[in-house]
């Protein structure tokens, strides 16, 4: 790949089929690794399905590098900016997407599999209180919030 330019970065969006996007930027990194691209990185965005993100000076440098690849559909016209590109990137905390009411699957600790209801939710500790559906009698067990996958999502309770 060519090396980094002074110039403000810029991202452009290809346009790829759903479910091959690692594959498709293996292609683009092996041909960009040729030398004859002024292509200076390859970005595949985990949640973003379809889409592969090449940084290159020009919308042309994308286009010549993703032309003829298998499972390529096109390039997003216009460039992507450092700062969507951030947005896009940086994670966001599960317990800000959790809400009271949500059906949800414990997934890590000894209560692994079973089912219950998010009855409370303590952001600053990063920590949720779910009522199991699957005991005898109410329990009501104070789990991490990565520990936890939102199955049904509840309304306000």
């Amino acid at each position: 790949m060519a090396e980094k330019p002074p110039s403000p970065l810029r991202f452009y969006a290809l346009r790829v089929t759903s479910g091959q996007e690692y594959n498709v930027a293996q292609l683009l990194y092996r041909r960009a690794a040729s030398g004859k691209y002024k292509v200076y990185s390859i970005l595949v965005v985990p949640g973003l399905k379809g889409m592969v993100f090449v940084e290159s000076d020009a919308l042309y440098e994308a286009q010549r590098l993703a032309y003829g690849l298998k499972h390529v559909r096109g390039v997003v016209r216009g460039a992507v900016s450092l700062q969507e590109m951030e947005g896009l990137l940086k994670p966001k905390p599960l317990v800000d997407q959790l809400n009271v009411g949500d059906f949800v699957e414990i997934i890590r600790g000894p209560f692994t599999g079973m089912r219950g209801r998010i009855v409370g939710i303590d952001k600053s500790r990063n920590e949720v209180k779910v009522e199991l559906a699957e005991a005898v009698f109410v329990l009501p067990v104070t789990i991490n919030a990565d520990d936890i996958k939102v199955i049904k999502r509840g309304g306000e309770a």
